[in-house]
């Protein structure tokens, strides 16, 4: 840890409140979660939270079963980063930061098709990934993350059959986060 140098006063309601230097660094928007954590007894750490991480391991199980039955890529993503993904040539995606255009189709909460004709940006770094269809997980009236189908062949489209179950796995995670 490294100090930045800023102090603030607890206010009457024992707030207190994130500069906009520390927000911006962090990318934390108004709305987000944030998990308290005490490190020691004088310690506290404040971590930005994110309710995909939770099911991390159900998520990679899904990526696993998905890229078997649709023989496409497969990408779960939290509002941040890529949180499980399968397929080939694909590990070196785990954890990298999702574009600003797919966070925007993450809030529109819609599923978005993409036009094969078209170029759409998943990744900050993206390498061209051809993403075929993003299915928003909404949870509790707000999104939290997507699963994202996507293809080497630009060409290549989705069938119903596919299309169909990856709203079911979308519904059923988030179902999961409402329990």
């Amino acid at each position: 840890m490294h100090s930045t140098g800023i102090i603030k006063r607890i206010d009457s309601l024992g707030r207190i409140v994130l500069p906009k230097e520390i927000r911006r660094k962090l990318k934390i928007r108004e709305n987000d979660e944030l998990e308290m954590l005490l490190d020691n007894e004088d310690t506290i750490i404040l971590k930005k939270y994110s309710t995909m991480n939770d099911l991390k391991k159900e998520c990679i199980l899904y990526c696993d079963i998905l890229n078997k039955e649709t023989g496409f890529k497969v990408m779960f993503t939290d509002k941040e980063k890529v949180i499980a993904v399968k397929g080939k040539n694909t590990s070196l995606m785990l954890n990298e930061e999702i574009s600003d255009k797919l966070v925007n189709v993450i809030n529109e909460r819609m599923i978005y098709n993409v036009n094969t004709a078209s170029t759409f940006k998943v990744l900050k770094n993206d390498q061209e990934l051809n993403p075929k269809v993003i299915v928003p997980i909404i949870t509790d009236s707000k999104s939290v993350g997507a699963i994202i189908l996507f293809s080497d062949d630009k060409k290549e489209n989705i069938k119903d059959k596919e299309y169909d179950i990856l709203k079911f796995v979308a519904l059923l995670i988030a179902a999961k986060l409402e329990i």
